[in-house]
């Protein structure tokens, strides 16, 4: 009985990743074509939006890649994490 709650927990986190990692895909398409459209506090939510979907459709499977290695590879992968929301936060920020 465990291991079929442990599956659909699985496939409902995995169908979940595939969902953000599609809008992110979508909206980053949308802002390459249309970018140029948009001006101001509207293309910087946007943006954001776009990146915090790619952070969480990339950092939740490096997350769970680097749960298992060693202390290194764990600081590396909190460190970039780091990196990218400060990049984020920063990014609209610098729109506004």
């Amino acid at each position: 009985m465990a291991n079929k709650t442990r599956r659909s927990t699985t496939v409902t986190k995995s169908g979940f990743l595939r969902g953000i990692s599609y809008f992110a895909l979508v909206i980053a398409a949308f802002m390459f074509l249309f970018g140029g459209i948009f001006s101001g506090s509207v293309k910087s939510i946007l943006n954001l939006i776009g990146q915090i979907c790619v952070l969480i459709g990339i950092g939740v499977p490096a997350f769970e890649y680097s749960r298992y290695k060693s202390v290194v590879w764990k600081v590396i992968y909190w460190l970039a994490l780091a990196v990218y929301v400060f990049g984020c936060v920063f990014g609209v920020i610098k729109g506004l």
